[in-house]
Parts: C-alpha cells; structure tokens; sequence
C-alpha cells in the first residue's frame, strides 16, 4: 500500500522538473521524483532535499538526504539512509541526482562511492558520474544525465553476505563558467536485500588562477590605463 508521501511523489513525477537539485527514482519500472522546496522535500533550506521514511513498489527507504553546495568548493552529494527490499523476489533500480549552477572555473572533479550491503548476495550497484559544462538540468528522470561521463564504477556484484563498496576518481573536467553535476545508481536488490549507508558526491574545487596569470592580468591593465591617460592627454 502507497504512503501519502509516495501518492504526492507520483504526482510530482507528471510535472517536468526545473529545480536546481532533484532526484528522480525508477523502481521496477514505477518513477518517482521530487525537487527542493517542493512538497516532497521536507528540508526548508534551499539545497538541502531530504525525505522522510516510506515504502516504494514494496522497497522500505528509511529516508534520504541531498545537498548542494556551489562557489569556491562545489559538491553534489546524495545519501540513502537505508534501503530494505521487502518483496519475495528481486527488484531493479535506477537513481538519478541533479543539480545546476555550480562555479567554474574548474579543471577537474573528485566522484566518490560507498555502502554497505547485508543479507544481499546476488544483489549488484553501478555507479556512474556526469558534469555538463552547458549548465543543463539533470535528473528530470531516472536515466536523464547531461553532459559528458566522467566515470562509471561498472557493476558491482554483491557475493558475501555482508560486503562494502568503495569507489574513488579524479577527473578532468573544463567549464568556465557555470555547470551542472549529475550522478546515478542503477542495479538489483533479491528479496530481503539490505543496503545502508548509500552516499555519492561530486566535488571540485574553483581553480585559481596562477601568480603568473595574475601578473599578465595586471601589466595588461596598466597598460590599459596608461592608453587612457594618454588619449586624454
């Protein structure tokens, strides 16, 4: 039986996205999605989207929590408290998170991974990373990821009954400007499969420019003045 949050989440889903961080979810084969600031978001702060507990197509979530941070650090993170898969057979899903307007200029981005899975042999994850330098909105679905990939751990299988990921790249990645992140997770879970602790981010640091860079930068606006002065002259 659907929760009142997830009846309120399906009807966001017929609605096209345009937040600035969302997260959209497909869970054998029904979506959701929900935006910050919308009602589904039960976080008031703007680029913080978090939901309460509830139980999704018979997956029980125990509450998630998205964050975005833009200037001179920029970061996309996604976290999953729990996720408990609680039908006799197994399920599929597709994750989806995205935000925009992050500050450029950045020359590379840090994609990190992690969870914990339990009771879950013959599960599987895949996590992959994207950045747009168009600044385009990612995440209005479960398989929406604009821009270039920037890695993709491949899947993971699950072959123990207790088994952690860890998945850390650096990558090249060039936008002057503003940009956006979008991260996903797609997989299995069999019946009674357990995942705690599911978080992803995206981090990139401003670059800054170089001692060199600056000095160039100041003699040609000194050179700039001087023209001025001398035209007045």
């Amino acid at each position: 039986m659907r929760t009142p949050l997830i009846v309120a989440l399906l009807a966001l889903a017929a609605t096209p996205a345009h937040a600035t961080l969302q997260v959209a979810l497909d869970i054998n084969g029904d979506v959701v999605t929900c935006q910050d600031q919308a009602a589904c978001d039960t976080n008031p702060t703007v680029g913080i989207l978090q939901t309460t507990p509830a139980t999704f197509n018979g997956v029980s979530f125990l509450g998630s929590s998205q964050t975005q941070l833009s200037g001179s650090a920029n970061e996309l993170t996604t976290t999953s408290f729990q996720i408990t898969n609680t039908n006799p057979s197994a399920v599929s899903y597709q994750l989806a998170i995205g935000g925009t307007d992050f500050q450029g200029p950045v020359s590379v981005i840090n994609q990190t991974g992690s969870g914990t899975f339990t009771d879950s042999v013959g599960s599987s994850i895949d996590l992959a990373y994207y950045a747009d330098a168009a600044n385009t909105q990612g995440a209005n679905t479960p398989t929406d990821f604009p821009g270039a990939l920037l890695s993709d751990s491949g899947v993971i299988a699950v072959t123990t009954i207790a088994q952690s990921i860890d998945y850390n790249v650096f990558t090249p990645f060039s936008a002057a400007a503003l940009y956006s992140m979008t991260e996903g997770a797609s997989g299995t879970l069999t019946a009674g499969a357990q995942l705690t602790g599911r978080s992803q981010s995206e981090i990139a640091l401003q670059a800054v420019p170089e001692p060199a860079s600056l000095a160039i930068m100041g003699l040609g606006l000194l050179g700039l003045g001087t023209i001025t002065r001398s035209r007045r002259r």
